[in-house]
């Protein structure tokens, strides 16, 4: 099959990665069942990588089971010979973990590079505070549980040292392409660092003084955290969406300096109508908007990226296959099934580039048998099919049900 895809992260499949044998046989059986191309985590969201790097720590300062060797090269090797694609992955703003540390990690390490976040504390006050403070506060919008270590992309440090660790992979290895994921904020609540109030107040020509509650205030009523949106919400989160927009524009021309034929590829989530939270507009700038709040539609429009890539990896991540079935089980948007997710996904791009339908396996632990619905349906409504995580296939011996031979 063409364009059909199997995501390796590093922690769930460490021991395949580990054990060279192992791995040529999870290979040989993606292989068998028609999957062509690999994508191989090089960078998780611990930020540490898996190859040499003169920028990063290798595996083994995080995780002892690993050698100090070059996995990423040992796995290319394989995948190669194999005549299958292999794809290097990094988890881009994603720079450290709350619950397994290490000095090494950039997000801890250096100084004003992590997110700001803004909540009420348990005093129900407006705070901002680093990402990593263990107090726990209140926040809005957010898609992840904050275990992860966000960095900043209005800090051109970051991004500076994100697209050093890209060049070096493309430039010193055969890969056939690269995936990024998490080229985004964490939510609503990031980031309200000195930094980026600064950068975002001369963006747009704002002289007075600006507290984050003039961008949204945050409340409880009836026991249920609520949001108020500022005069000041969108400009604000679409220069957000700004810095998105122009890190994905220097990743372009990173890709095509390599002058290689390397693939560009973003990984996101489907579920564009709540995507401003993270500020990732991964549209076209033909698409309109109108169902964010208090955001002009034409403004945030400009900063659609979709032109940017060569395809883009769509998280598909519902348990209904078809629309059909969304509606009898009461989800409240077609988009909470397969079909519905592809749908949307070329609404807002207009069909520009080429959306691969993901699936995150684990949904379908309960009932293995919708893989291959899930499966079929990608390549039915989409230009392909990603499968989220190896891990599955080889715990669960779902060999069968993603086969597409």
């Amino acid at each position: 099959m063409k364009n059909y895809f199997v995501w390796i992260e590093i922690t769930a499949n460490q021991d395949t990665i580990l054990d060279k044998n192992c791995f040529k046989q999870a290979m040989r059986k993606c292989r068998g069942v028609g999957i062509d191309s690999v994508i191989l985590s090089v960078k998780d969201t611990s930020g540490f990588v898996l190859y040499p790097s003169k920028y990063a720590k290798h595996y083994s300062k995080y995780n002892s089971k690993f050698e100090n060797i070059d996995y990423l090269q040992q796995c290319i090797n394989i995948i190669h010979e194999l005549g299958m694609k292999i794809y290097a992955s990094f988890d881009v703003f994603a720079e450290g973990n709350k619950k397994n540390s290490s000095s090494y990690m950039k997000g801890l390490a250096n100084k004003g590079w992590m997110c700001e976040v803004y909540g009420l504390n348990e005093n129900n006050k407006p705070v901002v505070q680093l990402i990593s403070d263990p107090n726990p506060i209140k926040t809005a919008g957010a898609i992840d549980d904050f275990g992860e270590v966000f960095v900043n992309p209005a800090n051109d440090e970051v991004t500076e040292y994100e697209l050093h660790l890209m060049e070096e992979v493309m430039n010193g290895y055969s890969i056939d392409g690269i995936v990024l994921d998490r080229v985004r904020y964490v939510g609503l609540s990031a980031d309200f660092s000195e930094l980026t109030m600064r950068k975002w107040k001369q963006a747009a020509g704002i002289t007075e003084e600006v507290s984050p509650e003039d961008i949204y205030k945050l409340f409880y009523k009836d026991g249920k955290l609520e949001i108020a949106y500022g005069k000041y919400f969108g400009s604000f989160n679409t220069f957000r969406a700004q810095m998105i927009y122009n890190f994905i524009k220097e990743v372009r021309k990173k890709v095509n300096e390599a002058n290689k034929k390397i693939e560009f590829i973003d990984y996101t989530g489907s579920w564009y109508p709540e995507y401003y939270k993270v500020a990732a507009n991964w549209a076209s700038k033909k698409h309109l908007e109108a169902s964010y709040p208090a955001t002009d539609p034409e403004k945030y429009a400009a900063t659609g990226y979709i032109e940017y890539v060569d395809k883009m990896l769509s998280g598909f991540y519902y348990e209904d296959v078809t629309i059909q079935e969304a509606r009898k089980h009461a989800m409240p948007y077609d988009w909470y099934s397969v079909e519905g997710s592809a749908e949307i996904a070329y609404q807002v791009t207009h069909h520009e580039k080429p959306i691969l339908g993901s699936l995150y396996l684990y949904q379908y632990t309960q009932n293995p048998e919708d893989v291959t619905r899930a499966v079929d349906m990608c390549f039915q409504k989409s230009d392909g099919c990603m499968l989220f995580d190896l891990c599955y296939l080889i715990q669960n011996d779902w060999w069968k049900y993603v086969s597409r031979k």
